[in-house]
């Protein structure tokens, strides 16, 4: 049995991050493969220790690294030890570490807290593998070597699957340190079309636009899992779910209104567990874990979304929805893309601008979504088996 070892970002205590890492090494056990993730701590956890050797590609201000010292190693610790906040973060937290559990989600038996000690690891994988999320945004604060395998032996077999640049240009003077990343790799997979033109444009390699690891498990997949977790807290009945990343006014007025159509509450997934802002007539759920995100969308009467994943669950479980974007995003794309793939680009609504989506059928007819999804899912496995397979 092939032994893969995959680099992602996980132990965000961000939704997307904590779901995509699952979805991927489950599938890659599914088929049949030892697959584990690599527990290198993200930049953004309290105790990943930033090096020398870790700075990011573009340099950082005085300022910038102030605001991500005060942010990441100072403000996140002492609000998690804060008594004000502490029942709300305590139970999300446990949430968040009850979905990881019992094998749920396998992990390398050493945790790296840092650039130096991932490199001074001798690791024995068949297949290194980057996984999903923006691992290869020029952006991060800090070093994206490790999301381009460059700790692999150079004997093995190094592939992504779904990886993303978040961004749809890279800056020029960068192009010659991603060209020599990409002849690092075997086999590309990205997430997005524009990472498809990427990649060509940066390398001269070919890429295979696959789909989110979320989205390679079907709905059954998804219930069977948060069926072993218990929810008895979650909402009972019909209900409006608003998941936003940002504020928006607009939303929120198109949830009052679609609350007295259907008669039902409103409740917020808040993507932290403090600090949430209170909007009367909707409640706030700060403590929820992956299972409990699941859960609430699965049994939606209606999604209203800012989130690439709270648009991509509403399709996977045919809850009819709109993803409310801002013209000026950076990373519109991985929501546009996908909405066009599967002919449902009318559920896009643009803040700020004159918009005849919103008057759409509060319904969606699925089934040509669903087969084009299946497509797309077939494709993207093809995709994998291929790679993996490859000498």
């Amino acid at each position: 049995m092939k032994k893969i070892g995959i680099i992602t970002i996980s132990r965000t205590n961000n939704y997307g991050a904590e779901l995509q890492a699952y979805a991927l090494q489950r599938k890659l056990r599914d088929l049949g493969y030892d697959a584990e993730l690599i527990d290198y701590l993200y930049y953004k956890h309290k105790d990943h220790k930033p090096t020398g050797l870790s700075q990011p590609l573009i340099k950082q201000d005085t300022k910038s690294k102030f605001k991500n010292f005060l942010m990441y190693r100072v403000i996140s610790p002492l609000i998690e030890g804060s008594s004000v906040f502490s029942a709300a973060i305590e139970n999300r937290k446990k949430n968040f570490y009850r979905f990881h559990a019992n094998g749920k989600t396998r992990y390398s038996k050493d945790q790296y807290r840092s650039y130096e000690e991932l490199y001074k690891m001798s690791f024995e994988y068949d297949i290194y593998m980057v996984g999903s999320d923006q691992v290869w945004n020029p952006g991060t604060g800090t070093s994206l070597s490790p999301y381009f395998l460059d700790f692999a032996p150079k004997n093995k077999l190094k592939v992504t699957y779904a990886s993303s640049f978040g961004v749809s240009q890279i800056p020029e003077s960068l192009h010659a340190k991603y060209r020599d990343f990409f002849n690092n790799l075997d086999f590309i997979g990205v997430r997005e079309k524009q990472g498809v033109a990427l990649v060509e444009q940066l390398s001269g390699k070919q890429a295979k636009q696959v789909l989110d690891p979320t989205l390679l498990l079907s709905k059954d997949d998804w219930s069977r899992v948060i069926n072993e977790d218990n929810k008895n807290s979650l909402p009972k009945g019909d209900y409006i779910l608003v998941y936003k990343l940002h504020e928006s006014d607009e939303l929120v007025q198109k949830a009052y209104e679609l609350k007295r159509k259907f008669n039902c509450e409103i409740y917020n997934l808040c993507k932290r567990a403090y600090a949430n802002k209170k909007i009367e007539g909707i409640y706030n759920i700060e403590d929820g874990g992956p299972s409990e995100f699941i859960a609430l969308f699965q049994n939606a009467k209606f999604v209203l979304t800012t989130s690439f994943h709270g648009t991509a669950f509403s399709v996977n479980f045919n809850i009819p929805f709109f993803a409310v974007l801002r013209p000026n995003k950076a990373n519109n794309s991985r929501i546009t893309n996908f909405l066009e793939m599967l002919h449902l680009s009318d559920r896009i609504v643009w803040e700020g601008g004159e918009n005849d989506n919103w008057e759409l059928s509060e319904n969606i007819n699925f089934s040509e979504p669903n087969r084009l999804l299946n497509e797309f899912r077939n494709d993207s496995m093809e995709y994998l088996q291929r790679i993996l397979n490859a000498e």
